[in-house]
C-alpha cells in the first residue's frame, strides 16, 4: 500500500502487484476517505500528513493497512520515543504525532482500522521550552529591521525594488498576521474593496477555506505604490510579491522566499527568526493592547481561542505573575 503520491498528496492506492488492502471496505475507498477529510486543506498541510504517515510506514515496515490492526498505543509510543532518541526537536515530534493522530482517526472512522492506535492519554505531547519557541518581537526590533533594510547590500541594478519589496513584506506580515504561504500566494486580483475598506482575500489558507483580512489604509497605500513601481520598471506580475531574480523576474515567489527575506533582515540585527515571528508579534501585541480575545482569534484566523491565548500566555506570566503582588516575608 502506498500512502504518498509523486506529488506527496495524501492518498491510499491499493497496488494489485503488492496485494490489495485486506479489510472490509466501506462505501468509500481509502483514498476517497482521506481526500474527503484532507482535500480542502492547504497543500502544505496535506504534504505534512502524508509525510508523517509515510515515515511511520517505513519505520514499522507497514505495507498494507491490515498490518496496523495489531498496532496498539504502546507501539505508537515506541515510535514517538524513537523520534526522540534520534534527536528530533520537541516541536517536530509534536507536529508529527499530531498529524498521525489525525490520520489514524480518519482511518478508524472509515473502517480501515479496527481500533485507533493513537491514545492521547498514553502519547503525551513533548514539552517545548519557552526559550526555543517562536516568540514575539519588540516593536523596536521591527523598526531596526526596517532600518537595516535601508542600508543592506543588494544588487545595485535592482536595489530600490528589493528594498521596497522587502520592507513591504515585513509590514504586510506584521499588520495582517498572515502566514508566509498566504503572502506568497497573494495576487493583485485578491485585493478588493469592501465598502469603505480594502481587504485581501486569502484563497490558499492553512484550513483550506477562503478567508478575508482587512488592510489598514497605510498598508493599502504602500501596496498601491509598490504596484506602480513594478509597472514603472516594466515588471508584469499577477502576484503581489513577485520574484526579482533575473531568471525568475515577475514569477511567484515561494513561501521559502518570503521566509528568507525575514530571516535575512533578522540576522542583520542579530536575530535568528522566521516569518512566523511577525505573525506571533501581531497576535501578542493585539492581546497586550487589550483587544478582546475573540476578536484577536478572528483576526488570527484560529479555529480555537486556546491557540490564540498561547501566543502570549508565557509572557503574561512573566510580566504579570500573580505572585508579584504577594506581601514579602
Amino acid at each position: 500500500m502506498e500512502i504518498i503520491s509523486a506529488e506527496e498528496q495524501i492518498s491510499v492506492m491499493p497496488n494489485p502487484e503488492a496485494g490489495a488492502v485486506a479489510v472490509n471496505q466501506p462505501s468509500l475507498a481509502p483514498n476517497e476517505a482521506l481526500k474527503l477529510v484532507f482535500g480542502e486543506y492547504a497543500a502544505n498541510t496535506q504534504r505534512a500528513y502524508a509525510r508523517a504517515f509515510r515515515d511511520l510506514q517505513e519505520w514499522a515496515d507497514i505495507r498494507e493497512l491490515r498490518e496496523m490492526e495489531d498496532f496498539d498505543p504502546l507501539r505508537m509510543l515506541e515510535y514517538k520515543n524513537q523520534l526522540k532518541s534520534s534527536g528530533k526537536k520537541a516541536s517536530t515530534i509534536n507536529q508529527t504525532m499530531s498529524a498521525l493522530r489525525k490520520v489514524c482517526k480518519v482511518l478508524t472512522e472509515f473502517g480501515y482500522l479496527k481500533q485507533n492506535p493513537f491514545k492521547a492519554s498514553v502519547i503525551r505531547a513533548e514539552k517545548v521550552e519557552t526559550a526555543t519557541s517562536k516568540g514575539a518581537l519588540q516593536v523596536s526590533q521591527l523598526n531596526a529591521m526596517i532600518e537595516a533594510n535601508k542600508v543592506m547590500q543588494y544588487d545595485g541594478r535592482i536595489a530600490p525594488l528589493l528594498r521596497f519589496r522587502n520592507d513591504l513584506v515585513l509590514k504586510f506580515l506584521y499588520l495582517t498576521a498572515a502566514r508566509r504561504g498566504e503572502a506568497s500566494d497573494l495576487r493583485w486580483d485578491d485585493i478588493v474593496q469592501d465598502g469603505d475598506f480594502y481587504v485581501a482575500v486569502l484563497r490558499h489558507t492553512k484550513s483550506g477555506k477562503e478567508q478575508r483580512i482587512k488592510l489598514r489604509h497605510e498598508l493599502h497605500q504602500e501596496l498601491s505604490e509598490w504596484r506602480s513601481l513594478l509597472q514603472q520598471n516594466n515588471i508584469e506580475s499577477a502576484h503581489v510579491f513577485p520574484s526579482l531574480g533575473f531568471r525568475t523576474l515577475g514569477q511567484k515567489m515561494s513561501g521559502k522566499g518570503i521566509n528568507d527575506i525575514v530571516s535575512r533582515l533578522g540576522k542583520a540585527i542579530g536575530l535568528n527568526i522566521s516569518a512566523h515571528y511577525l505573525r506571533h508579534t501581531a497576535i501578542t501585541l493585539a492581546l497586550e493592547l487589550g483587544e478582546p480575545l475573540q476578536k484577536v482569534q478572528s483576526y488570527a484566523r484560529h479555529a480555537s481561542a486556546n491557540t490564540t491565548i498561547r501566543y502570549f500566555h508565557d509572557r503574561q506570566l512573566l510580566e504579570k505573575n500573580p505572585t508579584d503582588s504577594l506581601p514579602l516575608i
